[in-house]
């Protein structure tokens, strides 16, 4: 499983950035662990309200008028600071979460916004990442290759062109997302603890080779782990790992 993987019992403490599929990631890992563990799960920006199943607790106005580390039941815990007419959960601060953090047995936090997209720039505020994270992952869709250059593929377009230094209406490229690994300023930007690659949506014959092409051009030097896989189809296989 992802979780064991992740080793999860080691690096309890999770961070995640990117696109094309944090939140699915969130919801795997969590489905996996709830029974046993009690999780808090929200994050540094903004979020979409989950489906009621999807959670055992939900607080969107925390204000710290009640001790969560109090509440020993394990399950879900999903914090926010307030909620828009979009239904978009307004996260907590990186010190409330470093704060909230010795009260459960694992954090797993979204630090950046994608709005759904596949891919996206990076801003220079983002992302905000806890110093409790133990791991950060970032997430890449390999499926994203081919797709068109523009606002409705791509979240912060501007950042993306000015990253990439491709133009509106081109496609994207291995290029593009070899930049994204490795450019400093990029995916991995203010990444706390482990460094982990997660290569999403390889579920046919053609991701599994642009997955493996992509992996070629990537700078292994500051990278601990490398999966690629499929969140739908609960598929992982590890193409790197160093004294993780």
């Amino acid at each position: 499983m992802l979780h064991e993987i992740l080793k999860l019992d080691k690096y309890p403490n999770v961070s995640l950035v990117g696109a094309g599929g944090k939140t699915t990631l969130i919801n795997k890992l969590t489905e996996s662990l709830r029974k046993k563990k009690k999780i808090l799960v929200s994050s540094t920006t903004t979020f979409i309200k989950p489906e009621i199943t999807m959670y055992d607790f939900m607080d969107y106005a925390y204000h710290k008028d009640y001790d969560l580390g109090s509440i020993n039941r394990p399950g879900i815990y999903i914090i926010g600071k307030g909620k828009n007419l979009e239904d978009l959960v307004f996260g907590l601060s990186t010190d409330d979460i470093e704060n909230l953090a010795d009260g459960f047995d694992h954090t797993i936090i979204e630090c950046d916004f994608s709005n759904g997209r596949p891919l996206k720039g990076f801003r220079d505020h983002e992302p905000k990442i806890p110093s409790t994270t133990d791991i950060t992952i970032g997430v890449l869709d390999i499926q994203s290759l081919g797709l068109v250059v523009n606002a409705a593929n791509i979240h912060h377009l501007d950042k993306y062109l000015e990253l990439t230094g491709s133009s509106i209406g081109s496609l994207v490229t291995i290029g593009h997302l070899a930049k994204i690994v490795n450019d400093k300023m990029a995916l991995f930007k203010n990444a706390v603890g482990k460094k982990v690659l997660y290569i999403n949506k390889v579920e046919k014959e053609m991701d599994e080779a642009l997955a493996l092409n992509l992996f070629e051009t990537i700078d292994l030097s500051d990278i601990d782990l490398v999966i690629e896989g499929s969140l739908i189809e609960d598929r992982y296989f590890v193409l790197y790992e160093k004294q993780y």
